[in-house]
Order: C-alpha cells, then sequence, then structure tokens
C-alpha cells in the first residue's frame, strides 16, 4: 500500500503545515503505511530533510490575489502541471492525503486523475473559499461558484466512496455540505502529536500566545492590553512567540519591540520553532490567549486551540471565533468581548481571577485520544480489506 501526502504550501518548520505532515509520517509509519510527500518548490533543506518532501509547487493558497476571474484557471493549469511533472515517474498510490485542500487544489486533482485510476482521498478544508474572508462576504460569491465547480469536478471523477473530506469546525462543515454533494465530517486536523502541560505550584500563572502572527492573529492588541494587566496585576507572566516573517503582516517587528519593553515579566520570540520547542513553550502556559479577529476566525479552526484543548489549557478567546464555542459552553474558555486591546486586558484580568475553575474543567474534558488516528487507521483497513479498490475514472 502507498500513501502520498500533498501540500503545496509545505515550505519550513514551524506551524500547520509543517506539523501537520510531521504528524501524518508518524501515525503512518506506526501503521506500517509506505508513504510519500510532496510540498512547495521553496521548501528549505530542513523541512526536505526532516520530513522526506519532494518539493514540487511554487503556489499555495496563501499567494491568490483574488482579484481576475481568470487567476484561477492560471493557478489550477499551474498546479496540475506541477503536479503532473512530479507523479510521472512515481508509483501509483492507494491513498492521497490532502492537509489542507482549497478549490485550486482539488480541481487540479480531478483533471489529473481524470484519464487515470483515482485512488482514495483523505482530506482537510480549512478555510472558507477565501482564505482571510468570511463565508458571508459577499464579495466571495465567484470563489463560492468556483469551489463549487472544482469540488463538483473531483466527485465526478474520483466517486463519493473513495472521498474522506474533513473540517475543523461544525460551521466550516456545514459550509462544504452546501458547497459539495458529500458528506463532511468534522474533526480537528493532524497537528503536533505530543507534549505536556504546566503545573503551576504557587508561582505566577503564565499566559501564552503562540504561532504565526498573521493580521488576523490580533498580536497588534497585545502591547496596550499587557500593559494595562500588569498595571493591575503584578502576579502574571506573560510568553508572547509570534513568527511575522513569510506572514501577511511582515510589518509587526515594532509590535514585538514594544512587547519586549513591557519589562522582565514578558518574555518574546519572533524565532521559527521545532515542533519540539513549540511543545515545550506551549506547555509552560497556564492560559492560552487567542485575540483572533472574529470576522476571519468566524468558522476557521485553530490549531493552538486544539492544542490546548488535547493538553487541557484553558483559553482566552475572541467572542465570535466559532472553533472556541465549545471552550465557552463548557466553561474552560473566557471570551473576549470585542477585538480591541481594553477588552483582551479584562478577558485576561478575569480568567487569572478564575483560573483554578477554568483549569478544572480544561483538563476535565482534555484528552489524549487524537481523531487523525480513527480516521487513518479506518482509511488503511478499508483500502487494504479491497473496499477502497481503484474506481474507473469519472467522466
Amino acid at each position: 500500500m502507498k500513501v502520498l501526502v500533498i501540500d503545496p504550501a509545505l515550505h519550513s518548520m514551524g506551524g500547520h503545515h509543517y506539523n501537520a505532515t510531521h504528524a501524518l509520517r508518524a501515525k503512518l509509519s506506526a501503521l506500517g503505511v509506505e508513504h510519500d510527500c510532496l510540498g512547495s518548490a521553496n521548501a528549505d533543506a530542513q523541512t526536505i530533510r526532516d520530513l522526506g518532501c519532494t518539493p514540487c509547487f511554487t503556489q499555495a493558497v496563501y499567494g491568490r490575489t483574488y482579484e481576475a476571474p481568470e487567476e484561477f484557471e492560471q493557478r489550477v493549469q499551474t498546479v496540475l502541471k506541477e503536479l503532473s511533472d512530479a507523479l510521472k515517474q512515481r508509483p501509483k498510490v492507494d491513498l492521497i492525503i490532502l492537509p489542507c485542500c482549497d478549490q485550486v487544489l482539488a480541481f487540479a486533482l480531478a483533471r489529473y486523475f481524470r484519464f487515470r485510476p483515482a485512488p482514495h482521498l483523505l482530506l482537510w478544508v480549512l478555510y472558507a473559499p477565501h482564505h482571510n474572508k468570511p463565508f458571508d462576504d459577499p464579495a466571495t460569491l465567484p470563489l463560492r461558484r468556483e469551489t463549487r465547480e472544482a469540488f463538483a469536478a473531483l466527485q465526478r471523477i474520483v466517486g463519493l466512496q473513495r472521498i474522506s473530506a474533513f473540517c475543523e469546525t461544525p460551521q466550516m462543515a456545514d459550509i462544504y455540505r452546501d458547497l459539495t454533494s458529500f458528506e463532511v465530517g468534522v474533526a480537528s486536523g493532524p497537528g503536533a502529536i505530543s507534549g505536556t502541560r504546566a503545573e503551576r505550584q504557587g508561582a505566577a500563572p503564565v499566559v501564552s500566545c503562540i504561532g504565526f502572527a498573521n493580521e488576523a492573529k490580533g498580536y497588534r492588541l497585545l502591547p496596550e492590553a499587557l500593559r494595562e494587566v500588569i498595571r493591575r496585576n503584578h502576579d502574571v507572566r506573560f510568553m508572547i512567540h509570534g513568527v511575522f516573517q513569510g506572514s501577511d503582516a511582515r510589518d509587526q517587528a515594532p509590535v514585538f519591540e514594544a512587547l519586549a519593553e513591557l519589562g522582565p515579566r514578558v518574555t518574546v520570540s519572533t524565532e521559527v520553532l521545532s515542533q519540539s520547542d513549540y511543545l515545550t513553550w506551549l506547555g509552560q502556559a497556564n492560559l492560552v490567549l487567542l485575540p483572533y479577529d472574529p470576522e476571519v476566525y468566524k468558522t476557521r479552526g485553530s490549531g493552538v486551540f486544539f492544542e490546548a484543548r488535547r493538553l487541557g489549557i484553558p483559553v482566552i478567546v475572541t467572542r465570535g471565533c466559532g472553533f472556541a464555542q465549545p471552550a465557552f459552553e463548557a466553561g474552560w474558555g473566557v471570551e473576549i468581548p470585542q477585538h480591541g486591546s481594553s477588552d483582551v486586558a479584562a478577558a485576561v484580568l478575569q480568567a487569572l481571577q478564575n483560573i483554578d475553575e477554568l483549569t478544572s474543567r480544561a483538563r476535565a474534558v482534555s484528552t489524549p485520544h487524537d481523531d487523525v488516528d480513527d480516521i487513518l487507521k479506518a482509511a488503511v483497513t478499508r483500502l487494504l480489506s479491497g473496499r477502497g479498490r481503484r474506481g474507473r475514472a469519472g467522466p
């Protein structure tokens, strides 16, 4: 049995794309399944070495301008050519895993397998048709049409019985059930695969913010917010990590300089973290701060949130971020009422006042179980038993 992981955005250490492929490789190896990986043409030497990644794709979802209708077709053609070149000399695969699928990649795969036997597909769709806008933004209507077209083609060519699709939130799954004609499950995508949480024994609690410092993550709110929290509560520490090089907010250096000037109770890092360093950093947190833009994260998931849930760490999240609703309902999340610095400060102070109860509830819902393990085992079992044999290509 042969599995191929495809992620055009996989290019460097750190972040969802690296962690997802790292986790998939470990899980597939544990299942005794032969696997390979195609990533970005710009993948660095360490990523290629660590993940056995073959550089392939020159474009990823983040590079789209969404400005001209012909852009979609141009990008599909580019991905199709690069995919064809990469697979030309490779043996046929039984299963393709797409940790971050979008309409461009879906349509390119449909066209590639139009005249070839199609494998089973296991895919996660992480974003709405515009990766940085909410689904109901009127400007995204043409993108919804191209998404319907792409996934309809994928269904015709591959067949419903050979597509297993997931989104990370119920809200996003509802969107793609409407845009496609196949079932879409809800499961957090593959991510960090180990880690331990901090045990607080009298020391000042640690509030941590970690990840890529994209504009929608709200890092610009932090200097003023943290200054207010420190002024009103001297028994707190902050660990703020954010990589802004390569993000959509590369001008954030002054934000991190301002954070570093807040004093010894604020630790700041803008370095790309290895997976072990990321887990060590996250594991020191007693509270995880996610001051995300609720318009962008109305339906999207958050890898940091899912990892905090697994470790049993309470979260502080902006109201309206759909992924956090289960935490609010179960009492291990504190809402930031509005997306502003004063609201972030107020929510952090509230969380600090109730940290013991929040922690108890977070640990009650934490689990080391990973849905991806079950999903992979089911796919592999189905294929090995013969129920996932390749069918004839569609029209």
